[in-house]
């Protein structure tokens, strides 16, 4: 759900991706989770950003 983001470093530009699970999807499923038995209300809180550099 993140945002694609574009720019320029030296002349080469850019394009960086946020991807993964973070803090707002750990809450949404602890709260699709009380009083459900047997849910696991796990959810890693880990993330990447890509970076792709544009080919001239």
């Amino acid at each position: 759900m993140g945002m694609p983001v574009a720019y320029e470093v030296d002349g080469t530009q850019y394009i960086a991706v946020q991807s993964g699970w973070g803090v707002d999807a750990q809450r949404i499923q602890d709260a699709l989770s009380k009083g459900n038995i047997g849910l696991e209300d796990n959810v890693p809180q880990g993330g990447v950003v890509w970076v792709f550099a544009v080919k001239k």
